[in-house]
């Protein structure tokens, strides 16, 4: 080892490789390096869509296993599966959005998870209380306001592709 007064930097035996920082080289170099803590809104989608997975998952295991007179609408199984499938697959995406989300264009990223939360609720719950109970308010079934959530679901899946054009901020990255 150099003394500090030649002006090298004193360096550190670590395996094959030698660093004046092992520790920069383990954050830097890791499988798992750190990443930035989600705020407040990402971690709110982020949350959301796990319930979401949860939720899903007990929808889909009634939709298989009722029998078929449990079901208010004749073809009940089949709009539960839509409505289980349409919500697992965006809770997935919710999860996986929250976690890129750094590497996004956090403005439109944020407002993504937001629409697509509403925009699941919006079309997921209609579409189960419809196949379990053919739920009216009045005499209009709460079925009709599906498309007003598959239209959120389209709105933030632009949104997501829109904020992955946009340069994330260098102090995400």
């Amino acid at each position: 080892m150099l003394p500090a007064t030649t002006g090298e930097w004193p360096r550190v035996q670590n395996g094959p490789f030698m660093f004046r920082n092992t520790s920069w080289y383990i954050r830097r170099m890791s499988a798992n390096p750190r990443l930035p803590a989600l705020s407040g809104i990402f971690r709110l989608c982020f949350v959301s869509g796990a319930l979401g997975g949860a939720i899903g998952l007990v929808l889909g295991t009634l939709a298989s296993h009722l029998p078929d007179t449990a079901f208010a609408v004749p073809n009940g199984r089949t709009v539960l599966h839509t409505g289980v499938e349409i919500l697992m697959w965006h809770a997935i995406a919710l999860c996986g959005l929250t976690l890129g989300a750094p590497l996004l264009g956090q403005r439109l990223a944020r407002l993504a998870c937001i629409i697509m939360v509403l925009g699941t609720v919006l079309f997921c719950t209609p579409v189960t209380l419809y196949a379990l109970f053919d739920l009216k308010i009045g005499t209009l079934s709460v079925a009709r306001l599906a498309p007003y959530g598959g239209t959120l679901l389209m709105i933030s899946w632009l949104l997501v592709a829109a904020s992955g054009l946009r340069k994330a901020s260098s102090e995400t990255l």
